[in-house]
């Protein structure tokens, strides 16, 4: 029985985390497509990739190829990104170098017009390139794409770090508004079986209606039902006695500071992390609570 105990807490921990991780990620997106951090993320990277800090060389040919203009409204300002596109195919990327390469030299030849790069450092990487190419232009075509993709790893790297720190902050102002302390939540669902077995059940249903969904529809689902999340039976809200002296108000800050911070940093793994682990413990949970019945069906007998 103390097994299952355990997995229906983190069960019902895990539910939590779930529900707030898809509204933070959900403010987050929202942040992220009102500043248009991917598009400037992007460029910032492009710039670094053609040795163009100030994106009035390569990066302004780049953008103002047919192959990337395409992808958006007006003409690249290296002063305003607000127009500028979030995602750029690595094809598009790599015709749109070639071509401004190859319009360098006027015999069109590429190795000569690589040579007639100012920037050592794209100079050297397309060179390095070519030559292992052996000449052959889809080779030389693919390691362009390659060269692109790499750096657009990092590129990901950043608004990931970026994310997770802004999704940290949503979570713990959410946990401090909503008062989500994950102390209290789990006290409480030690303590009352009644709740530890209505959030199960909440669980349950949550992840019979969602099995395989995206992003998206779980957002929408969650809009709907996150505002009955008190329903649930779970400490969470301000409808709780509040403390009366000095002495008291330090320890049910100092409690409350913890409890929304471990809340937080539930958070910021995300509820793709959340998601997954939920599917996990209720797989764990249906192999634990029919062993258990049976052995105190043998120990009655």
């Amino acid at each position: 029985m103390f097994g299952s105990e355990i997995l229906d807490i983190a069960i019902g921990m895990i539910f939590v985390y779930l529900l707030l991780s898809l509204i933070c990620s959900s403010v987050n997106e929202l942040i992220e497509r009102q500043l248009k951090n991917r598009a400037t993320d992007l460029e910032a990277g492009i710039r670094e990739l053609l040795d163009d800090h100030a994106g009035t060389g390569l990066v302004t040919e780049l953008y103002q190829h047919g192959m990337v203009n395409g992808l958006f409204k007006g003409d690249y300002n290296a002063k305003d990104k607000s127009n500028l596109p979030s995602y750029i195919p690595s094809r598009n990327f790599a015709l749109a170098i070639m071509s401004i390469v190859a319009s360098k030299d006027s015999a069109g030849n590429i190795q000569g017009a690589i040579a007639k790069i100012e920037s050592s450092k794209v100079k050297n990487a397309l060179t390095a390139m070519f030559e292992v190419a052996g000449n052959d232009v889809q080779k030389f075509r693919d390691s362009v794409e390659n060269w692109f993709n790499s750096t657009m790893d990092r590129v990901s790297g950043w608004y990931k770090r970026r994310s997770q720190l802004i999704i940290f902050l949503l979570g713990f102002f959410a946990a401090a508004i909503i008062n989500i302390n994950s102390i209290t939540i789990a006290n409480n669902l030690w303590i009352h079986k009644a709740e530890r077995d209505a959030i199960v059940s909440a669980t349950q249903g949550y992840l019979a209606a969602h099995p395989a969904v995206s992003q998206t529809e779980r957002d929408q689902s969650l809009k709907a039902n996150i505002e009955g999340i008190q329903s649930y039976g779970l400490p969470i809200g301000w409808n709780i006695s509040l403390p009366k002296d000095n002495w008291e108000w330090f320890r049910f800050g100092l409690w409350s500071l913890l409890g929304w911070l471990i809340t937080a940093c539930a958070v910021s793994l995300g509820a793709p992390f959340w998601f997954d682990m939920l599917n996990k413990f209720i797989v764990i949970r249906s192999t634990v609570k029919p062993h258990e019945k049976s052995q105190e069906e043998q120990s009655k007998s």
